[in-house]
């Protein structure tokens, strides 16, 4: 029988997502799955998980151990000793207070130029009005750029895309470059995106890939970075890119892997013909009402979110039925354990941790064992109840019969 060629895909959901994909993980792991995965393609906490998954060449139980220990930490408390204890902060403070003044200059000419052109005759308004005005000083340093050290040289000790073991899964860690709307795809074969080009230099550390690909805009700004590319037409020249969560453009990391993806405009295309899409970041929300602009913004963006993750997920079961797709595998925290024609016993339900948040604040050991059980409980159960010739080890109920 011919073997899958399995794409597995981990989204994004802060520290929620990296604890439900450790158990999607250990699960795969169990069944004899993850030899045969061709692709990896990780987004925000996903990305965390994904890159620690690919670098790791120690036994299952090693990585387990390494995930949990992260997890107990977080990445929060990391983030403030950065900033209080190397000059990255003063770095990052620096580069606020230079783009505080030069924002407000810019607001401050704004306004001047739009009140003064309300004196001119209507068909000459718009010679008195300035247009695009932005500041001129890219944005050096942040508390993302923190964040992107305590990665770096905590978590991945300076290891970078090329440093990633051959033979593995192709890692293919998603952001979103906000100037030009389009997907930003790291991995240790080529990194750019289909409008930029390919980065001209693949020299990127891990941790500046997951740090992009996990720069929630809510909380984290964009990584400003002048950079250089490799053109279609053979060019090469630098373009300035502002990375942002790879959530912004796809959460569920499935954009690398559609099947009708053209190598010679998209990147890192490689054939699959089935998806294991574990999804940890959409819960069952029911904000407070959204009184406040910010509010309002807030459950607009989440809103808007929700919905572009379900519309992927209808082209992904769209293409299943289609043919195109061999097999899909959905293991999703917000499961209707209803459904599932071979739950545990034992079974953690939706109700018991969908409500957890989807920041990257340590996590109690009770919460990693809850999150990581229900991914393990339910890619297995989906796995016996929809493919289980995946799996090259008997799952329970073929033990069973």
């Amino acid at each position: 029988m011919t073997r899958a060629k399995i794409g597995l895909t981990l989204s994004g959901g802060g520290s929620r997502a990296i604890a439900f994909h450790l158990g999607c993980l250990r699960a795969l792991h169990d069944l004899g799955i993850m030899g045969h995965v061709k692709v990896l393609s990780t987004v925000s906490g996903g990305s965390v998980i994904g890159a620690m998954y690919a670098t790791h060449q120690g036994s299952f139980p090693e990585f387990e151990a390494k995930v949990r220990r992260l997890l107990a930490r977080g990445l929060t408390r990391a983030v403030l000793r950065k900033a209080l204890t190397t000059t990255e902060g003063v770095r990052a403070l620096y580069c606020w207070l230079i783009l505080a003044v030069t924002g407000t200059f810019s607001i401050a000419v704004y306004g001047i130029t739009w009140s003064v052109s309300l004196l001119a005759p209507p068909d000459r308004r718009r010679h008195w009005r300035v247009a695009g005005l932005s500041s001129p000083v890219r944005r050096f340093a942040s508390r993302t750029t923190i964040l992107r050290r305590v990665l770096e040289e905590d978590v991945f000790e300076e290891q970078g895309l090329a440093d990633l073991p051959a033979g593995g899964p192709l890692l293919i860690v998603n952001a979103a470059d906000l100037r030009t709307g389009s997907a930003f795809y790291f991995s240790q074969k080529s990194s750019g995106s289909w409008r930029l080009g390919t980065l001209a230099s693949n020299d990127v550390t891990l941790g500046h890939a997951v740090t992009a690909s996990a720069a929630y805009p809510l909380l984290l700004p964009a990584l400003d970075d002048l950079l250089p590319f490799n053109k279609k037409d053979g060019t090469r020249r630098e373009e300035r890119v502002t990375l942002t969560d790879g959530g912004v453009y796809d959460n569920l990391g499935l954009a690398p892997l559609w099947p009708d993806r053209d190598p010679q405009i998209s990147l890192n295309v490689t054939k699959v013909d089935t998806i294991i899409c574990c999804r940890a970041g959409y819960g069952l929300r029911f904000d407070s009402p959204s009184q406040f602009l910010l509010a309002r913004m807030s459950s607009a963006f989440a809103c808007v979110h929700d919905r572009a993750q379900n519309a992927a997920m209808k082209r992904l079961f769209d293409l299943r039925t289609s043919g195109t797709l061999k097999g899909i595998l959905v293991p999703y925290l917000g499961q209707d354990d209803s459904r599932l024609e071979y739950p545990p016993d034992d079974l953690v339900t939706r109700e018991d941790v969908h409500a957890y948040p989807t920041d990257f604040s340590a996590m109690p050991d009770e919460w990693v064992e809850k999150l990581s059980r229900r991914g393990e409980q339910l890619t297995k159960a989906l796995i016996e109840e929809h493919h289980p010739e995946l799996a090259t080890k008997p799952t329970t109920r073929q033990h069973i019969t």
